[in-house]
């Protein structure tokens, strides 16, 4: 999965040093920094200009509700009392309009505060009151609403001896009240808050400014808090009454402005954090981490497959995939450059989720099409350790109906630091159906006890060993060596870096099961490999030509 190139310690010291040197140019870099600075200290400070503002509107918006709150209870207050004496009043046994009568009328308007002036009304004639006898005929017209319990309401209704000002007339059975409507408004509040009382229809039946009736018709038919005519406001609907508490839109900017005047200072102390991180950032930008981390986010990597042929027939039967970084706008970026880096910083498991994802995606109707092909994907050491890549790969996997079988999975022997952990993890895999191979053998101090311990079924033998076939006799000593080990342990062999007809023809002489090169071919694109699967030209024996 993450290439077998080589690179001497210069040469991977140059690349790292031309990953850095890849990203924006240092001049850039600050540009972006001053730029990035000043932007977000003024997006601070409007941010901060914003949240005043949200405060203000939620505090006015809070006082507004609370007012129109008691503003609603106060109306309801005044209505229940102005009934319950208009009710004690009907059921008296007295007769109606006898001195005792009147008398009492009169006692209830003078006890009751809601209440200005009792009547009693016979046959549309206003027979008597709590002014005494009166005897006029008066035009009778409809309530506007009743309430629940039987009383009639009418609004703006002129009193026959108080000729000031509309009131409003309760009635209830024979007799009426009337009260005085600015009573419903006698709430203690801000001088800058509007108010209005309107019946649960709809009607106006007081407000305190002119500008704030418009608002109670929206209230009724629309929303029950905003912003519009010019006002801020909140309505409240309880019992028979809809309740209205309005402020004007240049009240609510002054408050804003005051607010403001706080806000931003605490804006500009804010700025110096996100500033302070910008400067830390512009620095950690230029760095080779950070150009590996943006690459794994942005999904920069991509896979090429190298074939791997079965010698016995001459046929491509699977591939190896291996991890290549294409840096838009720089080209790729060679293995042995960024995965040490990876693996120092953790960042080698989400390319390993990325790799098995890619590698589905691209072969994966090639493998379903042809069971007898394979795809080899190499494990890092924290991938062995931890197994946690199993289950991403066993649903990756089932999804696109690929036996497990044919996914072989790599480790190279830093893999096995923690020989328990390895050991579990290999486990794992093969009782999932994997096969599990031990790659780049021959390299390490350990290899042997690896082979003793772990449980594997291919052994890939390294390049260094398959080159020195022709220039050395002991070169290919040390090879039988490693081929009859892998025999007497009933793994299956695969021969890196065949280059030569010459290294081909030895290892078909030794049996070699598995071979993969440049003689075959290079790695190649995901499209690259399947054509090449379907050509006549994949055969081994074209080779030798």
């Amino acid at each position: 999965m993450f290439g077998r190139d080589k690179l001497s310690l210069r040469s991977k010291q140059s690349v790292l040093f031309s990953i850095t040197k890849a990203g924006p140019m240092r001049s850039s870099v600050i540009w972006q920094g001053v730029i990035a600075s000043t932007l977000v200290t003024c997006l601070t400070v409007g941010v901060m200009g914003g949240v005043g503002w949200l405060l203000t509107l939620h505090s006015t918006e809070r006082q507004l509700e609370e007012i129109a709150v008691l503003l609603s209870q106060r109306a309801q207050s005044t209505l229940l009392q102005a009934s319950d004496a208009l009710k004690s009043v009907a059921a008296s046994e007295l007769r109606p309009c006898s001195p005792e009568s009147i008398d009492q009328m009169r006692l209830v308007a003078v006890n009751t505060l809601s209440v200005k002036s009792v009547g009693y009304i016979h046959e549309d004639i206003f027979v008597c009151g709590s002014w005494g006898m009166i005897g006029r005929k008066i035009e009778a017209r409809p309530a506007d609403f009743t309430t629940d319990d039987g009383v009639k309401i009418s609004i703006g209704v002129s009193p026959l001896f108080e000729s000031s000002k509309p009131m409003m007339a309760l009635e209830y059975t024979a007799f009426n009240v009337l009260v005085d409507s600015e009573q419903l408004l006698d709430v203690l509040f801000d001088h800058r808050v509007r108010l209005a009382i309107a019946t649960r229809n709809g009607d106006l039946v007081r407000a305190s400014d002119h500008g704030t009736q418009s608002i109670v018709t929206l209230a009724h038919s629309g929303p029950t808090k905003g912003l519009k005519d010019g006002y801020l406001y909140t309505s409240v609907r309880q019992g028979s009454w809809i309740a209205v508490a309005a402020i004007p839109r240049a009240e609510l900017m002054r408050m804003l402005v005051r607010h403001a005047l706080y806000m931003i200072p605490l804006g500009l102390l804010l700025a110096v954090v996100p500033v302070f991180g910008i400067v830390r950032l512009s620095k950690r930008r230029l760095s080779p981490l950070a150009e590996l981390e943006r690459a794994v986010k942005n999904h920069e990597f991509v896979v090429h497959y190298q074939p791997i042929i079965e010698l016995a027939h001459g046929r491509c039967v699977g591939a190896e995939a291996l991890v290549r970084w294409i840096k838009p706008g720089h080209g790729s970026v060679p293995p042995d450059a960024f995965i040490p880096l990876a693996e120092q910083s953790g960042l080698i498991l989400a390319m390993t989720d990325q790799v098995m994802s890619q590698v589905i995606y691209d072969l994966g109707t090639l493998l379903l099409n042809d069971r007898s092909m394979h795809v080899a994907i190499n494990l890092s050491a924290a991938d062995v350790s931890s197994g946690r890549f199993i289950t991403v790969l066993d649903g990756i996997r089932e999804r696109a109906g690929i036996l497990p079988s044919q996914i072989w999975l790599e480790a190279t022997e830093t893999g096995f630091m923690d020989l328990e952990a390895a050991k579990d993890t290999i486990s794992r895999a093969q009782a999932s159906g994997y096969v599990m191979a031990l790659d780049d053998f021959g390299t390490g101090y350990s290899s042997l006890q690896y082979l003793q311990q772990l449980p594997l079924d291919i052994l890939k033998i390294d390049k260094s060993f398959v080159v020195g076939i022709a220039h050395a006799e002991k070169a290919a000593v040390l090879l039988d060596q490693l081929i009859n080990i892998a025999e007497s342990l009933g793994l299956a062999v695969v021969a890196e870096g065949v280059e030569t007809a010459e290294q081909l023809a030895y290892l078909r002489s030794r049996n070699v099961r598995y071979a993969q090169g440049w003689l075959f071919a290079k790695a190649m694109s995901a499209e690259g490999f399947i054509s090449y699967v379907g050509s006549e030209e994949r055969t081994v024996a074209k080779a030798d030509g």
